[in-house]
């Protein structure tokens, strides 16, 4: 989206960096989440191998959101049966560009987007539970994920987020 823009509307702000300093503090563990979707940027990489890799670049460990998924997934179908015994409507909140512009364009509907967290914030928050004080970085294609990542809604479970481009 970054590029595809035709009016640069959109930016990014890279948090390397940040990643990089917090890999190099050897009293932190610094722990990588990513995307299902990483397999097919790196062209057909297994999650086991993208694991190794992400730790020889000095991560503590890594996973895959895929739990956060099945997580997320169970919850905001609780959520939506409850809603439909009530005779109502629900959407899903995965995509934070998604919720973004309900919240921007139709604040009235924003009631009928789920409360159930994402998969990011999911894995994160087990991430956290698991290693308590440790530093949580996403990784994944869409930078709506940053902004995700800074609401407060979600107890600043994720440390840093870097797209795919920021591991290349």
């Amino acid at each position: 989206c970054t590029v595809a823009c035709p009016f640069s509307a959109i930016s990014d702000v890279s948090m390397i960096t940040d990643v990089i300093e917090a890999i190099r503090d050897e009293t932190q563990e610094v722990y990588a989440c990513f995307a299902p979707s990483i397999e097919g940027q790196f062209g057909g990489v297994s999650v086991g191998e993208m694991i190794r890799a992400l730790q020889h670049l000095g991560f503590t460990d890594a996973m895959e959101v895929s739990l956060g998924a099945d997580a997320t997934a169970y919850y905001e179908a609780q959520e939506a049966k409850e809603v439909a015994r009530e005779g109502g409507h629900m959407t899903t909140s995965c995509c934070p560009a998604f919720y973004n512009m309900v919240a921007k364009h139709y604040p009235a509907l924003l009631d009928k987007v789920s409360h159930t967290v994402s998969p990011m914030v999911a894995t994160a928050r087990y991430i956290k539970k698991r290693h308590p004080g440790a530093t949580v970085v996403f990784i994944g294609p869409c930078i709506a994920k940053k902004k995700e990542a800074g609401d407060v809604r979600h107890d600043s479970c994720i440390d840093a987020v870097l797209n795919f481009n920021d591991i290349n």
